[in-house]
């Protein structure tokens, strides 16, 4: 079993990093939870803000691997001074470390510090909880729709200025 330790959040400005962000992505999204590569690569990325969650990995053989991408979530902004939260993956092997809790918080950060109102998002129904934990609600006359084959309920953190 993998030990991780020294979690680290980054906003990834260059496009280079933005790869440690889609590289869990796809592992999370793709290889675990087995959504298309298509759907998961989309025109979103290019107009997002990303950031992604660095650990130091030690390896079954006790050797250390440092600043390895284990967490990633992306801001695309909307109309009217609101931020859509989306693609907040951790790696499995990296959960249970409350990374998948400091990148929201990270990003509830970044919006009050940046003009951002409201943030929304989609959760995927059965990790609604989480997003209720950190604050987010389900508005009266939110029901369930699908998106790429898996039930979600839009939620909302409003008045964050």
């Amino acid at each position: 079993m993998m030990k991780y330790s020294n979690v680290t959040i980054e906003q990834l400005t260059d496009p280079e990093k933005v790869k440690d962000a889609l590289e869990v992505r796809i592992a999370v999204f793709v290889h675990e939870q087995k959504y298309t590569l298509e759907s998961e690569l989309d025109s979103y990325d290019d107009i997002s803000l990303h950031w992604a969650a660095y650990c130091d990995r030690e390896n079954e053989d006790g050797t250390i691997d440092s600043h390895v991408p284990v967490g990633a979530v992306r801001l695309i902004p909307q109309p009217n001074s609101v931020a859509k939260l989306g693609r907040l993956a951790v790696l499995s092997s990296a959960r249970g470390l409350y990374i998948g809790q400091k990148l929201v918080l990270n990003f509830i950060n970044y919006c009050k510090q940046n003009g951002y109102h409201t943030i929304v998002l989609h959760a995927q129904y059965p990790r609604r909880g989480f997003y209720a934990k950190l604050g987010f609600v389900i508005e009266e006359g939110e029901e369930i729709f699908d998106e790429d084959g898996t039930p979600h309920i839009r939620m909302y953190m409003r008045n964050i200025i």
